[in-house]
């Protein structure tokens, strides 16, 4: 099918995107030319990179730094500029959002990077931290809102519809956070970077799919989105966009020309001609008993591993059965 006829523009938090690929936050968006060639390879908008508050305490000019920043994309880009915020303090969510509206970004990423392990806080008082960082920020201002999650709640739908009352127009579906090894030579912990492939993107997939129209707005995918059929996927489960970052810093901002290219081809195949349309298609929403099926599906899921090539010395080891494992 030819991509002439094929349309990959979508809406998110309000935007008019030409296209689902953002690039999310990270080093690559550090410098203006970096978001421009960003935007000549396809990118429908841009995630600047978090400003965090704890270290602009110590060195104030750096603040001033990020708000020129956004100010110089908002100068040479035609997509929309999407800044990220990461503060530890009710002021700080104030009054740095503000300045993030003030140097004219398109919308507002709220990074709330936040881990609770005092026995005496319940979880209903950590997800009310983020109903109030959400309700501190939408108060002051007036651009959209987008609050990146982390996996690790007990009902995402019910803080997902609070944060949606609170003030967020979408929620972007994971925060992944960078989980330290340790390191037997110098008996600490051995940070290493470990960059997302696309197995891990079956948590995302399966939570938008899960909470598509579920009255928490907007929901981006985040966590390895690395080809265009990772991203088609996301969009039928429900997603309006894709925030790409770990194949950019393996193979550069380039791919992104390849990713939208399989995005072209895998609609064709699919016989999609627009994502708009397609949107959702595929989500638990479109079924009936998603709490049912999905209880079948784990259930099976299990069973499948009776069918799996063991190797050789599993003969040897006595099972059920004949060589079955039994679920």
């Amino acid at each position: 099918m030819s991509t002439s006829i094929q349309d990959i523009t979508v809406n998110y938090l309000g935007l008019e995107l030409c296209s689902p690929l953002i690039p999310s936050a990270s080093p690559l968006g550090e410098h203006v030319s970096a978001l421009q060639e960003m935007e000549n390879c396809g990118a429908g908008a841009v995630v600047l990179p978090s400003l965090f508050e704890d270290p602009y305490e110590r060195s104030p000019r750096h603040p001033d730094f990020y708000f020129e920043e956004i100010s110089k994309a908002k100068s040479v880009l035609k997509i929309p500029v999407i800044a990220s915020l990461s503060a530890n303090t009710t002021e700080g969510w104030k009054n740095l959002s503000r300045q993030i509206v003030d140097a004219g970004a398109d919308a507002l990423e709220l990074n709330i990077y936040h881990l609770s392990l005092s026995p005496d806080v319940p979880a209903a008082d950590v997800e009310q931290g983020y109903i109030d960082v959400v309700e501190t920020v939408t108060e002051n201002i007036k651009i959209p809102v987008a609050v990146k999650l982390p996996p690790f709640f007990t009902n995402l739908a019910h803080l997902g519809n609070r944060l949606n009352q609170a003030g967020a127009k979408g929620l972007v579906l994971f925060n992944r956070f960078y989980q330290p090894d340790v390191d037997l030579l110098s008996m600490g912990p051995g940070y290493t970077l470990r960059l997302s492939n696309s197995s891990e993107n079956r948590l995302p997939l399966r939570w938008i799919s899960l909470l598509y129209q579920k009255e928490i707005g907007y929901l981006a995918a985040s966590t390895g989105i690395r080809t265009g059929a990772d991203v088609l996927k996301m969009i039928l489960c429900g997603a309006s966009a894709t925030e790409v970052c770990s194949i950019l810093l393996q193979k550069g901002i380039p791919c992104l020309k390849t990713i939208e290219g399989e995005l072209y081809h895998w609609m064709g195949t699919c016989n999609i001609t627009s994502l708009r349309e397609a949107r959702g298609r595929l989500s638990y929403h479109c079924m009936e008993n998603p709490g049912e099926i999905e209880r079948e599906e784990y259930r099976k899921a299990l069973q499948g591993y009776a069918l799996i090539d063991f190797p050789s010395w599993h003969d040897e080891v006595p099972l059920h059965g004949k060589n079955r494992i039994l679920v």
